[in-house]
Formats: structure tokens, C-alpha cells, sequence
């Protein structure tokens, strides 16, 4: 029977560290890569207004409201985020008539997009993306002085939820330490679920020919949001 002498096997004993050692090199890159990069929550008052365009031609008041923003500190992306929008009472005419309408805008899905460095030390650009349900009950036409229900019934809403880019405009900056103002022009679609005008609310009824009465009002591209950011607290 064959055996090593002393120095055989001190050489692989040598070989094997070796290979250990360098299999725990190569494995190394590969667990931190896989390590989430650090972010920051930072929440923000925000507030500002809403022009619908089409034959609606009014502005809707937008906030106060929160934003709460989670910001990723490694390649400034915005990775998640919510900024709900109370119902507001939008006043507007049709044909020259008084008219009025209780506006929901719902969030689908996460705001996300980004911190943009520019030339100028120290001062970026907001860009961001985010989608809203916009959903439209109680209206109501004054005539000689009274105001008339309009029913729409209670799930008259745009059949894709409306997709708002807002940035910071052109020659102003935004600082995750100070807040700022973004804009947006965005598309409000067609509507379904809505019921006749002055009909009952009948679920399952007249879904189409109910939204007639709005789709000739309300979607349009000309619509424009501007909004200013203010006042961060970071955590929570």
C-alpha cells in the first residue's frame, strides 16, 4: 500500500485552502450584489390644481395632500410611492348652463421615476409617473336659480386610468431637501359605468349608453396639472 510522505500531503492540503479561498472570492461579488440599495422615505405636503379641458374647461383644486416618496440613495430612483387626492366639487358649465360634479381621483398602482442631476451643483430634476382612476358622481345643473340632480349613478368612471407624467418645469430645480413644483399635460379617456342622466341607478344597466352624456364632455389631451412639493419629513 502506497502512502504520502509529509510533504505530498502538505501540498494538498495547500491546493485545498486554495480552491476555498478563491471560491469565496467569487462568491462574494455575487451576495452583495444581491443586497438592496439603501433608500429614504421622505413625505411632503403638496398642493396645486388640475385644468380639464375638453368641454369642461375648469379647474380642479388638487390637495392638500401628502406625498410620501421612497427614494433609492444609490441611482436616485423613485422606487414607490403614494400621493392620495381628496374628493373635490368641480364647477364648470355645459352650454351655458351652471353645472357641478364630485370628482374621485384613486390611485392604481405605485408613483415611481426619478431624481435627474443636472449641470448645476447640487440642483436636479423631478421626474415622475403616476396613474389615477377618475371617477365622477352627483352632479347637478342650476336652472332659473335651482339646483337638479343628474344622476349618474354611482360607478361612472374612465375605462383605463389616466397616466400623468409631472416634471419640474424648464429652468426651476427640485431638492429633496426643499420640495419644488412639477407640471404635466395628460389624457383623460372615455368613461363606462355611468347611467343615463335622471335615470335610476340600475347595476348592469346601460353601461355604454349611460357614458354617452359624459365621453361628450370630459375626455380630452388638453388637460394640465401643477403642483408644488414643500415641507419634507424623512422616515416613517
Amino acid at each position: 500500500m502506497k502512502t504520502l510522505s509529509s510533504t505530498g500531503r502538505r501540498s494538498r492540503m495547500f491546493l485545498g485552502a486554495a480552491a476555498l479561498s478563491l471560491l469565496a472570492l467569487t462568491a462574494a461579488p455575487a451576495a452583495q450584489a444581491d443586497e438592496p440599495n439603501p433608500t429614504l422615505t421622505v413625505k411632503y405636503d403638496a398642493e396645486g390644481s388640475s385644468y380639464i379641458g375638453s368641454q369642461v374647461d375648469s379647474t380642479l383644486q388638487i390637495g392638500p395632500s401628502e406625498l410620501t416618496t421612497t427614494l433609492d440613495l444609490v441611482n436616485g430612483d423613485i422606487v414607490g410611492g403614494t400621493l392620495p387626492i381628496p374628493s373635490q366639487q368641480l364647477q364648470f358649465d355645459v352650454f351655458g348652463i351652471p353645472a357641478r360634479a364630485n370628482v374621485t381621483l384613486t390611485q392604481v398602482g405605485q408613483l415611481t421615476g426619478a431624481l435627474q442631476q443636472t449641470e448645476e451643483l447640487g440642483k436636479a430634476r423631478l421626474v415622475s409617473n403616476v396613474a389615477y382612476d377618475i371617477k365622477i358622481s352627483n352632479i347637478e345643473a342650476k336652472v332659473f336659480g335651482i339646483w337638479f340632480p343628474l344622476s349618474v349613478g354611482s360607478n361612472c368612471h374612465t375605462i383605463a386610468p389616466a397616466n400623468i407624467t409631472a416634471s419640474t418645469p424648464e429652468g426651476e430645480f427640485f431638492s429633496v431637501n426643499e420640495g419644488g413644483r412639477v407640471t404635466s399635460t395628460y389624457t383623460i379617456g372615455k368613461f363606462t359605468g355611468c347611467t343615463p342622466l335622471n335615470f335610476f341607478d340600475i347595476p348592469g344597466f346601460f353601461p355604454w349608453f349611460g357614458s354617452i352624456p359624459v365621453n361628450a364632455l370630459v375626455p380630452g389631451s388638453n388637460n394640465t396639472l401643477d403642483l408644488t412639493i414643500s415641507n419634507p419629513r424623512y422616515g416613517g
